[in-house]
């Protein structure tokens, strides 16, 4: 009995069900690393170190790691490095049981965990598509992406908070736990192995150097992905200034700790959720350059709310609207990407998209941290709405015409790989 042709396949909800548990452990330790390094130090510089180390790799790691995913069987290295999550986690929790764990030890460890997410991130993005038909992207991404955001902030962040106050280790023991369940999980997909055959095939052996080289020649020539890339970079880094210090603006400046903290970012949630559902809808209703600039746009002034409405309900309003934008434009842009990235370059171009995209996060909280250590815990928001709006008001136009050019993948052959 052959599948319905909008059914998404058994393999699909294999990867569906680790990535939900594993959030659910993810999301737990999100929200008690930051009250852990809050009960360790009152340094905003140290708080938002905390958010340096565990982003570093993803300005380090990820142009090395994007060849070897090309190179290696990508299921084998997201089930390898969820094992070694699992081992990392295990020690944070146990040393913070055991009240032995320093800020520096707590960021050599996250450290490392950084860099187990690089891999498995890109991997996850690369293997997809070998288990998801084409004209599904949208809607497998939406739904794994409502699944995270459920898992993880709906029920992983409050749970965190909560048990964090009760004994500190059980957030991290937790995701320890995940982390090895979805391992197993994972290990359990079945690839058919026409398309792991076809995928290796096109891979030809070569340098590492030229492998490299290949990734960044197809982005930089993709005028869409290298705007969309330098466009992310920017309001990452931007957003980075508050987010890597809003552990002790909220308590500071919102008087929330604790379990209430952990609600607090729990109803990002909220508009996560949504967007998970409707983003599919808002990008065929809309279109995909409104979809993404508007979502841009949203990026760009949210910061306005926290510097001149520091209070719970306006923050937490802002904190929606946020997650209902950051949940479409990552729809919206991932299944671009798996679209127009040829799969036996996807590990390379993506790495060098991400290296641009993601890895400005942690130069982001590095400046945030200083802003608020000399200007106060409100300045960094504004510093980043100030780079925001900037940025939208140069990048914005290119972008939406970039994007208006773009022809649906339904409508034209995929694009040619590099000879």
């Amino acid at each position: 009995m052959s599948r319905p042709p909008d059914r998404l396949p058994s393999n699909y909800w294999r990867q569906f069900v680790a990535t939900s548990i594993s959030n659910v452990g993810d999301g737990m330790a999100h929200a008690a690393a930051p009250l852990l390094a809050l009960s360790l130090t009152n340094d905003a510089r140290l708080i938002a170190g905390v958010s340096f180390a565990a982003f570093l790799p993803w300005l380090v790691l990820t142009l090395p790691a994007g060849v070897y995913i090309d190179r290696f069987n990508r299921k084998h290295l997201m089930i390898t490095v969820n094992v070694i999550r699992a081992v990392l986690y295990s020690v944070i929790g146990f040393s913070a049981w055991q009240g032995s764990l320093t800020m520096w030890s707590l960021m050599l460890i996250l450290l490392g965990v950084g860099c187990c997410e690089v891999i498995f991130d890109m991997s996850a993005q690369a293997f997809l598509p070998a288990i998801v038909p084409p004209e599904l992207l949208e809607k497998a991404n939406g739904r794994l992406y409502t699944a995270e955001v459920v898992s993880n902030n709906f029920i992983g962040l409050p749970l965190g908070a909560l048990t964090f106050v009760a004994a500190v280790g059980i957030p991290f023991g937790a995701n320890a736990a995940s982390f090895a369940l979805s391992a197993m999980l994972v290990s359990s997909i079945h690839v058919p192995s026409v398309v792991t055959t076809q995928t290796q095939s096109q891979i030809v052996s070569q340098t590492f150097r030229k492998d490299l080289a290949e990734g960044f020649s197809w982005l930089w020539s993709n005028k869409l992905l290298r705007t969309l890339a330098i466009m992310l970079g920017i309001t990452n880094m931007a957003t980075m200034f508050g987010d890597a210090i809003f552990v002790k603006y909220a308590a500071d400046e919102l008087g929330v700790t604790g379990t209430g903290y952990g609600f607090l970012l729990s109803l990002m949630a909220i508009g996560s959720i949504i967007g998970g559902f409707i983003g599919d809808r808002i990008s065929k209703r809309f279109g995909v350059p409104v979809s993404i600039v508007a979502s841009f746009g949203v990026f760009s002034t949210v910061g306005l709310v926290y510097y001149f409405l520091p209070h719970i309900w306006s923050v937490a309003i802002a904190v929606g609207v946020m997650g209902l934008a950051s949940t479409t434009w990552n729809i919206v842009t991932v299944s671009l990407r798996q679209r127009i990235i040829p799969s036996e370059l996807f590990g390379r171009v993506n790495s060098v998209y991400r290296l641009i995209g993601t890895g400005s996060i942690s130069i982001g909280a590095l400046i945030g941290g200083q802003i608020a250590y000399s200007q106060g815990l409100r300045a960094p928001y504004l510093a980043s709405v100030i780079v925001g709006c900037i940025a939208l008001a140069i990048g914005g136009p290119i972008l939406y015409r970039l994007a208006s050019d773009y022809i649906p993948p339904e409508e034209t052959p995929a694009p040619p790989s590099i000879k």
